[in-house]
């Protein structure tokens, strides 16, 4: 599990090895993942990615916790 507190404008990217598959819940603010936007409360299953990108798209501080899954 990882937890990232993002600044306005800044963004994090998280690989994922072959055959894994992740968990993405936005705790705080408006993020984009992978070119999906995601709002406060909204969680997001992600399989078959090399990577994720996580951009914070809003003036405040977002907050978002990453499960990395077999």
């Amino acid at each position: 599990m990882s937890v990232a507190a993002l600044s306005p404008g800044s963004s994090v990217r998280h690989a994922l090895g072959p055959g894994r598959a992740a968990w993405v819940h936005v705790v705080s603010g408006k993020v984009i993942l992978n070119g999906q936007v995601l709002y406060e409360g909204d969680a997001a299953a992600v399989q078959d990615e090399s990577f994720l990108d996580v951009v914070n798209s809003q003036a405040h501080t977002s907050e978002v916790l990453l499960f990395d899954l077999a």
